[in-house]
């Protein structure tokens, strides 16, 4: 034989080979692992297939975050918006306020939905006749009998009290103006 000129070291050659030999002389109880090297094998696909949905689920977790950060943006803008609503248009900005004056005029208009509508000389303004037309107090009726009572004193010039509601915004099955009057009462003929 022909003398090797290797850079390896013959002592290392030697410990490759022994480790070859013993990986080839393991003896192999056939009763005892025939059932574990069948499940190992069925184990090892199961285990890189879970580790594959996992790391899909992490991407779709990540989707998921995504759409939940989006759902709740919206659903805080819903809830803002429908509040905003509420308080503008539905919840009485000033509750049982009292307007003391004469009935200028009442009527009925719309189009789709009529309203009650009217207008109050303010008892202020009274005693100054020039001032009559600057200061009007517009109000809104939405209840029919109330209206029929301010319709009936709208030409005696009898001073009246007028309890409303006022909303900062209008909707239209309401009336045009901010105040509704939600009570009527004649003041006393004597003052």
């Amino acid at each position: 034989m022909a003398q090797k000129t290797d850079y390896f070291d013959d002592d290392f050659e030697d410990d490759i080979i022994e480790e070859i030999d013993d990986s080839n002389n393991k003896t192999i109880d056939f009763d005892s692992n025939d059932n574990l090297n069948n499940q190992d094998n069925k184990v090892d696909p199961e285990k890189e297939k879970e580790e594959r949905e996992l790391e899909s689920d992490t991407i779709v977790r990540g989707y998921n975050r995504l759409r939940l950060t989006l759902y709740s943006i919206a659903a805080l803008i819903v809830i803002t918006l429908f509040t905003w609503l509420w308080l503008r248009y539905f919840s009485p900005y000033t509750v049982e306020a009292v307007e003391s004056g004469r009935i200028m005029e009442m009527k009925c208009q719309g189009r789709l939905f009529k309203t009650y509508e009217g207008l109050l000389l303010s008892e202020k303004y009274v005693d100054y006749p020039d001032k009559w037309l600057e200061c009007d107090f517009p109000f809104s009726v939405s209840n029919d009998s109330i209206a029929r009572v301010i319709m009936r004193l709208k030409g005696s010039g009898e001073r009246v009290n007028l309890t409303y509601e006022e909303y900062q915004g209008t909707v239209f099955w309401r009336g045009d103006s901010h105040r509704i009057i939600t009570g009527v009462e004649v003041a006393d003929k004597n003052k």
